[in-house]
């Protein structure tokens, strides 16, 4: 009888085992998708995989499939917390104390872009929408950066805007003298400018800091803004403004050639907008 309660007992285990190590990926999934920790930064590669910076880490996420992608070396005080593609598709990431990388997909390697940079101090970057090689960054009290050759010379073009700009955007929205629209995330609001860098003025009534900007690639009128957790849509270039719900504390967005609109909340969340209007994530 104890024998039989013994080889019972041991089916059961095995049983229980065999069924542990079945979910065990998609408990390790579940966690690498979302830790819990603030979405800091969106965007996506150019097979469409949302790239999602967060304290831990940059994660690559496409579907069921998540895969790491180490940081560049950096001191413990550096802050990466923005990130941009570029119109040939590289990815650009930045923040304070960490300066400009850019990142190599094919070779799975970072390259700093600091050389010709005054600091580190950088605090949020743009890509051009159109030219791979024309990149914008602000560096707080040093104002606004541009390179036309990918990184390797920064050249100051401007003050930008009065307020200190905490995300920025290139749009090749229509009406521009030159190649597009900059906008600019302030802490009074948003901030516009064509990217001759003729003026900068208020892009609608909008106010508060914006700790995150985007725009729709194909319907480039269309700009969203993050003010204080509470996402904003302006459908005219930033003439007016409308709240849109999330029913949650967005910290990022960006768009997704399959998903659209896609935020990034404060517990870890990522969240797309169905046909209906209604937010569901991303990845159930």
């Amino acid at each position: 009888m104890k024998a039989m309660v013994y080889r019972l007992n041991s089916a059961v285990s095995k049983l229980f085992l065999c069924a542990l190590v079945a979910v065990m990926p998609g408990l390790v999934q579940a966690q690498s998708v979302n830790d819990g920790q603030a979405v800091k930064a969106l965007t996506t590669d150019s097979a469409g995989a949302l790239l999602v910076l967060r304290d831990s880490g940059l994660l690559a996420m496409e579907g069921q499939n998540t895969t790491e992608i180490p940081l560049p070396l950096y001191d413990s005080g550096a802050q990466p917390r923005s990130m941009a593609k570029g119109a040939d598709d590289s990815l650009y990431l930045a923040g304070p104390g960490l300066g400009i990388w850019r990142y190599e997909f094919a070779s799975e390697r970072w390259h700093s872009l600091n050389d010709t940079l005054p600091d580190l101090g950088i605090t949020a970057i743009a890509a051009h929408a159109t030219q791979p090689e024309t990149l914008y960054a602000y560096l707080g009290e040093g104002g606004m950066f541009r390179s036309r050759d990918g990184g390797a010379v920064w050249v100051k073009v401007d003050s930008g805007p009065r307020e200190p700009v905490q995300a920025f955007l290139h749009s090749d929205m229509p009406g521009s003298m030159e190649s597009g629209w900059l906008f600019a995330g302030t802490t009074r609001g948003v901030a516009r400018s064509m990217d001759c860098f003729c003026f900068w003025g208020d892009a609608g009534e909008l106010r508060g800091t914006v700790s995150a900007i985007d725009y729709d690639p194909s319907a480039p009128e269309n700009v969203y803004a993050v003010i204080e957790g509470q996402l904003h849509h302006s459908s005219d270039g930033g003439e007016t403004w409308a709240d849109l719900e999330a029913h949650q504390v967005v910290t990022a967005l960006t768009f997704s050639p399959s998903k659209g609109l896609v935020v990034g909340t404060e517990n870890g969340e990522l969240l797309s907008r169905d046909a209906s209007g209604e937010w569901v994530p991303v990845y159930e």
